[in-house]
């Protein structure tokens, strides 16, 4: 495999667990409708990846396009006023980080979540205050699985894509690594759902475990 001298994260799914606080507004969307019920984490986390529109799909699956774009901006407004109420890092993520600043390998973040969620997001985690790079899909005009985003990050950081690492929890993030050029990496504790199917998104590697991924970026 090609050697790594630097990296790109996608964000929820793969550096934080946003899934408590999205489903939280989610509920919250459905009360506001006249729906009075708990959603359970674990049958909702898994669109999470796809976006705020599969999440508002997987609540009203019946209703027409049109009301589902209103409803899904209703639901980002009532997430962003809850945003940082529940968010962790996922088992491990701290200690990659921490290992890439003490090695003095670039890292950066590439997410498809919208600028005005992002950042204050980002900016209340510490372990993010070394990323190079904080690029939304909004910024660049296209979100993944373009490769668009993936290499206005690398252009900023100055850094080769060939040489750059992609990790994701959704086939939109392989799929833009790979047309980027750059090495695409799994992040299988992410939120993929039960009928993904990741051993065909053509990754170069998948990892369980955040721990595991250190041994790759020394």
């Amino acid at each position: 495999m090609k050697p790594i001298k630097a990296v790109l994260f996608d964000l929820d799914g793969t550096l934080v667990d946003t899934a408590i606080d999205m489903i939280k507004a989610l509920e919250t969307l459905a009360k506001n409708h006249g729906i009075e019920k708990t959603l359970p984490t674990a049958d909702y986390r898994q669109y999470i990846s796809k976006g705020s529109a599969a999440l508002v799909h997987a609540l009203f699956p019946e209703l027409e396009q049109g009301n589902k774009e209103t409803l899904r901006l209703e639901y980002l407004d009532i997430y962003k006023k809850q945003l940082n109420s529940h968010n962790q890092l996922f088992d491990g993520i701290p200690e990659l980080l921490k290992h890439l600043d003490d090695n003095n390998i670039p890292w950066g973040i590439v997410t498809n979540k919208p600028g005005w969620l992002t950042a204050p997001l980002v900016a209340t985690i510490p372990e993010f205050k070394t990323a190079q790079v904080v690029i939304s899909a909004d910024e660049v005009g296209v979100s993944k699985p373009d490769p668009k985003p993936l290499q206005v990050a690398a252009e900023q950081m100055n850094i080769d894509p060939n040489t750059t690492a992609y990790l994701g929890d959704a086939e939109s993030d392989i799929t833009a690594a790979n047309a980027a050029g750059m090495v695409s990496m799994i992040a299988g504790w992410g939120y993929i759902a039960p009928d993904d199917s990741p051993e065909t998104w053509q990754s170069n590697r998948e990892f369980n475990r955040a721990a595991d991924l250190v041994a790759s970026f020394d």
